[in-house]
């Protein structure tokens, strides 16, 4: 957690602006579902990048749709360097995301694939910048990992708290161990590799059989401490639209745990243990204060051990909220951080039995 928000703090002073003449043309994809509204908000932001090097926009659209058709239509008079594409009808038993995106990867015509969706607000003009600038000529740097915050201010429902704290909580695993040179997903908004990297490893060839693990199944398959980069800086954070509702994000904590079963165990693990020894450490203080009763000197000690932890918890969760663009949380950060583990793992029970769609059979 304290990697992240100090990375965050040290991020333009550790990896710098670099010269214009140093950045590659890039492709950036856009995978739409036909909310054409989002789509051509996002796209006027994305064709106003300023970007120092050639780069095209590639929407690629799941099934034929005339509004999103007259949408990028309308843009392309004036924005050459635009382009569309439709994943066929009737697809059946593959997962229609995938091949969306193995079509836009295919069809780019520079190496660098910046890859987001629809269902995004980009919020600043340096935002290709941001995401490309780890990539170099020279460099080993193959993928980069950016991040999508959910507003808190658009989620009024009940449990919007502990939906704030779970999203921040997830985010803060994969984002710390990737930090700490172990990368094993990345977000489906914001992601970025090399095209020659995807073609190598045959794109989604080992999920084909799963609807999703674009984002988490194939970047734990291709991603090493020495070829990723995790990019936090201000301008690269997208925001996703409508993340905090209560039924969407169910079904993508439920997508994401089904999915990270099939991931490298060793990253999960490193960030599930603290939540873990930390569950059990107060449950060892309750137990010993209980036991040695009425000896209040072991109850004194193991109170005082509870409410430090306890003061630790809102001291580091305020920060990780406030740094990813989270909600401001105190009193009820202790509480959440202790039963996360707990709900986690209900997710992942409710994940392997439910009938949510998994498999591309289904």
């Amino acid at each position: 957690m304290r990697t992240v928000i100090d990375y965050r703090r040290r991020a333009d002073r550790e990896r710098p602006d670099k010269p214009d003449a140093d950045y590659l043309p890039a492709s950036v994809i856009i995978y739409s579902q036909g909310d054409t509204e989002n789509l051509h908000e996002l796209l006027q932001t994305v064709l106003r990048q300023d970007y120092p090097a050639a780069f095209e926009v590639i929407v690629i659209n799941e099934g034929e749709s005339a509004d999103v058709r007259d949408t990028v239509g309308m843009l392309r008079t004036s924005h050459p360097n635009l382009y569309l594409t439709f994943t066929p009808e009737g697809v059946v038993n593959l997962s229609r995301k995938k091949l969306a995106l193995t079509l836009g990867i295919k069809a780019a015509r520079y190496d660098i694939a910046v890859l987001t969706t629809s269902a995004v607000e980009i919020e600043s003009d340096q935002w290709l910048r941001r995401m490309t600038r780890p990539f170099d000529a020279g460099s080993q740097t193959e993928i980069v990992l950016g991040f999508a915050y959910i507003d808190p201010e658009e989620d009024e429902h009940c449990g919007r708290r502990r939906r704030a704290f779970d999203y921040v909580a997830d985010s803060v695993r994969w984002l710390g161990v990737a930090i700490a040179g172990k990368p094993f997903r990345g977000t489906e908004y914001n992601i970025a590799y090399r095209r020659e990297l995807f073609l190598r490893n045959k794109g989604f060839a080992r999920s084909l059989n799963l609807h999703y693990g674009d984002d988490d199944i194939f970047i734990s398959q291709i991603a090493r401490g020495d070829n990723t980069a995790v990019e936090l800086s201000e301008d690269s954070i997208v925001r996703l639209r409508q993340g905090n509702h209560p039924r969407l994000f169910s079904e993508r904590v439920l997508r994401r745990c089904f999915t990270e079963s099939f991931v490298r165990r060793r990253p999960r693990f490193i960030m599930n243990l603290g939540g873990w020894l930390q569950l059990a450490a107060i449950a060892c203080g309750a137990a010993a204060a209980a036991i040695d009763w009425p000896n209040l000197q072991v109850a004194a000690i193991s109170a005082a051990i509870i409410i430090l932890m306890l003061t630790m918890d809102i001291i580091v969760w305020r920060k990780a909220m406030l740094a990813l663009k989270s909600r401001r949380m105190a009193l009820a950060a202790p509480w959440l951080a202790i039963t996360y583990p707990l709900r986690r793992c209900a997710a992942q029970l409710k994940a392997r039995v439910g009938h949510q769609k998994k498999y591309t059979w289904d």
